[in-house]
């Protein structure tokens, strides 16, 4: 009986183990992670160009100004927070468009888009109030306008966890001003020296979405 016990947990530990695999991971990067390091560094360590490389080389590429914001010595935006659109937003953008290269795309448009993704002032997940969208129609939460002028709406949910209504995990909801479309915010509170970054879910297109 001891033996057919012990054979039946590890049949179950094999099975799970297995069930694991790479192909079912999503990853949406790090969650609540303190970075020592500018933001633009944060995109360009060493394990993060999976999601951030082609996002460092746009605001490589939009000029000293986005080069200053981003490694927190802009004196006008000392503290920031950025709803950071992946490697795979702006890709979707450059295939949609046929371009080749983050160099092809024209570097004041590269500075306009990242300033609409740009607050002004550190905006942690607990600093965002309780919220709601129903019909069209955003209760609680809070208007925001970025460095580019584009207004969003950010309010935060509780989840349930399995039966038991909000005991679940917090996540930020963000809805653009005027055009009522929801971006889904994958990972929050990545939080380099002088910026907050919430990153954008995979299914973000640049320069259509925000």
């Amino acid at each position: 009986m001891k033996t057919r016990y012990l054979f039946g947990l590890l049949a179950l530990f094999v099975f799970v183990a297995g069930g694991c695999t790479k192909d079912q991971f999503i990853k949406s990067g790090l969650s609540n992670g303190r970075f020592d390091g500018s933001l633009l560094e944060y995109m360009e360590a060493p394990g993060h160009s999976y999601d951030w490389d082609s996002t460092a080389l746009m605001v490589r590429h939009a000029g000293e100004k986005m080069v200053r914001l981003f490694e927190g010595q802009d004196p006008d935006h000392p503290e920031i927070t950025f709803l950071g659109p992946t490697n795979h937003s702006i890709r979707r953008y450059m295939l949609e468009n046929n371009i080749e290269r983050v160099a092809d795309m024209d570097p004041l448009w590269c500075e306009e888009v990242l300033l609409r993704h740009v607050l002004d002032r550190k905006l942690y997940r607990d600093d965002i109030p309780r919220g709601k969208k129903a019909g069209g129609i955003i209760e609680g939460g809070m208007e925001c306008l970025s460095l580019g002028g584009k207004g969003i709406y950010l309010f935060t949910m509780r989840g349930s966890y399995g039966t038991v209504q909000e005991a679940g995990a917090v996540r930020i909801y963000c809805v653009v001003k005027g055009t009522n479309v929801d971006i889904d915010i994958a990972s929050s509170n990545i939080e380099p020296n002088h910026c907050v970054v919430h990153s954008l879910g995979y299914n973000f297109t640049l320069n259509r979405d925000l």
